[in-house]
C-alpha cells in the first residue's frame, strides 16, 4: 500500500540477533532473502526501504 517507505533501524543486526536470540548470520540471511525476493532494499547497515508492504505483512501474520 502506498509506495516505498524508508525505515531507519534503531538497532544493529547484532543487537537484533541478541534481542531475538539469533546469530548475526541468521539476521543477515533473513535480510538478504527479503532483498532477493524484492520485499526490501538495503540502503545501508541501519536503513532499509520496504518495497512490497503486502508481502512483508503476510509474512508477519
Amino acid at each position: 500500500q502506498g509506495g516505498l517507505r524508508q525505515v531507519e533501524l534503531p538497532m544493529s543486526r547484532m543487537d537484533i540477533g541478541d534481542y531475538l536470540g539469533l546469530t548475526i548470520e541468521t539476521v543477515s540471511r533473513v535480510f538478504t532473502r527479503l532483498k532477493d525476493k524484492g520485499v526490501i532494499r538495503l540502503l545501508n547497515l541501519r536503513s532499509i526501504e520496504i518495497i512490497k508492504h503486502d508481502v512483508l505483512q503476510a509474512m508477519s501474520e
